[in-house]
């Protein structure tokens, strides 16, 4: 008999999504990471791009929150400061790795399931919480 299998593989959807889900359980009452990872994933949805600066990592992260507000349907308070270490945060849930000072590339398998990835989040998000507070 076959041992089961404790973890998700790391090449699946099924891990990508239980990473989001772990960004999200530390949340508390703020969402971040997993907003991050929106952004650099719509962004690699569009363009291909792998390797982004810290502040290409901004600007998707800010896209992301404007598209999430939207999304959501009220005006959640935003004005979170972005901070460089969020890209590095990022590799604790495998979507990022440094290439150099402040520079980081998209892991697969989130390359591979991107497209899948952004239609999941924004309705993962927003069930998590009706209320949450994106940023600070």
């Amino acid at each position: 008999m076959g041992k089961s299998l404790k973890t998700l593989p790391a090449s699946s959807e099924a891990f990508c999504k239980s990473e989001i889900e772990r960004m999200l359980k530390y949340s508390q009452t703020k969402v971040i990471m997993p907003v991050v990872a929106l952004g650099l994933l719509r962004a690699y949805a569009e363009t291909g791009q792998r390797a982004f600066t810290d502040h290409e990592i901004r600007k998707t992260y800010e896209a992301a929150v404007r598209d999430l507000k939207q999304f959501l349907g009220h005006d959640v308070h935003v004005g979170a400061k972005y901070y460089d270490a969020y890209g590095l945060r990022m590799s604790r849930y495998s979507v990022l790795k440094s290439v150099g000072h402040l520079s980081c590339e998209l892991l697969a398998p989130y390359t591979e399931y991107a497209v899948a990835l952004c239609d999941w989040i924004p309705g993962r998000i927003k069930q998590h919480s009706p209320s949450v507070r994106m940023g600070s």
